[in-house]
């Protein structure tokens, strides 16, 4: 059934709108420049590796990566949202009003498309977590908060009687930030807002750590792609290896 949507606000159906008018001008440059010896130019972002800086809360709480995600994917994360989001397939969030959200590994067959499973590699290359268990609980998550929107300050750690719990681990999470106009949006890591903009991804223990946001204030919604991994309890958050000839770090998709 189609979500109760009589309390959305303007600005969330401007933006989806916008989507809806970016895509179309999308497919008509794509079509008028359509040629058999030229690549579409966003046919390759998925596979070319990126430079990105970096930084690391001096107690180990929290990682951010700037540019995670090019401009490319951005829009394309972008425009998934608002498609699923048309379609009823955000559902509200029974935690807060003005969310809406969806658990992407209960229907994969509706959510899990190459970006997403692309940016899924990345993240575990990144953060170097190839090999550990995903998070059973939340897993991946599509996040969306209208204009009035705000996450309450909590933590997700396992509980024995929580479907998903695992013993002795922690809850580690990896956020995209696919669109975030108004600083107000901004993750709240035990107090301290950390300065994310849009294609970055933070990294914290969403287990060990109080985590929040204020009220999304202006007229756009605040999106987040979400990921999660269930880590031994001395797992700590690394900087990313650097490139040894740029200095910088690098996640390749290849």
């Amino acid at each position: 059934a189609m979500p109760d949507r009589r309390r959305d606000h303007h600005g969330a159906r401007r933006w989806v709108h916008r989507c809806e008018w970016r895509r179309r001008q999308k497919q008509a440059l794509q079509a008028s420049s359509a040629s058999p010896s030229l690549p579409c130019p966003t046919s390759s972002f998925l596979e070319r590796p990126l430079a990105m800086p970096h930084e690391l809360d001096g107690r180990g709480r929290w990682l951010v990566v700037r540019g995670f995600c090019t401009h490319d994917e951005v829009c394309a994360l972008e425009d998934k949202l608002s498609r699923h989001y048309l379609r009823g397939e955000l559902l509200p969030n029974p935690c807060g009003p003005y969310r809406f959200f969806a658990k992407v590994d209960e229907a994969p067959a509706t959510y899990v498309d190459p970006l997403l499973t692309k940016l899924t590699s990345r993240c575990e290359r990144l953060l170097e977590l190839q090999g550990l268990p995903a998070d059973r609980v939340l897993g991946r998550t599509l996040s969306l908060l209208q204009p009035g929107g705000f996450i309450h300050r909590h933590r997700d750690a396992y509980h024995p009687t929580q479907p998903g719990h695992r013993p002795g681990l922690d809850h580690l999470r990896a956020n995209i930030v696919v669109r975030l106009r108004h600083p107000s949006g901004r993750p709240i890591i035990e107090g301290e807002p950390l300065s994310v903009e849009e294609g970055d991804l933070w990294a914290f223990y969403a287990s060990r750590s109080h985590h929040e946001t204020e009220k999304v204030l202006g007229s756009e919604p605040r999106i987040v792609v979400g990921f999660g991994w269930s880590v031994p309890q001395h797992h700590n958050l690394r900087a990313p290896a650097l490139d040894a000839s740029h200095g910088t770090c690098v996640a390749s998709d290849t």
